[in-house]
Parts: C-alpha cells; sequence; structure tokens
C-alpha cells in the first residue's frame, strides 16, 4: 500500500459487517435424566474395579513367568555343566 498515506485507515475487505449476525444459543445439558447419570456413574465405577481386580492378577502372572524364566535357566545351566563334566570323564 505504497500509494496511502500514513494516517489513512486501511480499507476492510469484507462489506457485511460482523456485528448482524446473532450468536448461536449455547446448549445445556439439563434434559438429561437422572438415571443417565447413575448409568455413567455404575460403569466408571465397574471400570475402576476391573482395573483394580486384574492389574494384581497380570502382576501376579508376570511375577510367575520371571520365576519359571529364571528356573529354566538354572536347569539349562546345569545340563550344561554335567555335560561338560561328562565330556571331561570320557577324556579321561
Amino acid at each position: 500500500m505504497a500509494t496511502q498515506g500514513k494516517g489513512t485507515p486501511p480499507k476492510r475487505k469484507a462489506s457485511v459487517s460482523s456485528s448482524d449476525y446473532p450468536l448461536p444459543p449455547l446448549y445445556m445439558a439439563s434434559d438429561r435424566s437422572l438415571k443417565q447419570d447413575w448409568e455413567n456413574v455404575v460403569g466408571w465405577i465397574a471400570a475402576c474395579l476391573l482395573v483394580i481386580v486384574l492389574l494384581p492378577i497380570l502382576g501376579m502372572l508376570y511375577i510367575d513367568v520371571l520365576q519359571a524364566k529364571h528356573e529354566a535357566k538354572q536347569q539349562q545351566e546345569k545340563v550344561q555343566k554335567l555335560i561338560k563334566q561328562l565330556e571331561r570323564e570320557k577324556q579321561e
């Protein structure tokens, strides 16, 4: 806008004022029944109980798997030692 002076305000690009448009109404959720609220609460309680019950069970299963893995590794090491011992006895 090199042709306009410093004191002139910028031109409006829209020909319609934005104050002519009404604001949309705000919809309030006041028509919900108490039954729907109660169902939501019961659903959240059931979800929390499932998490509370399932987390310890999954933790116990995980620890059991780790123990079984550790025991299997120990047994494998024992077998390897016995195989090496038998090979030494054959060589002697």
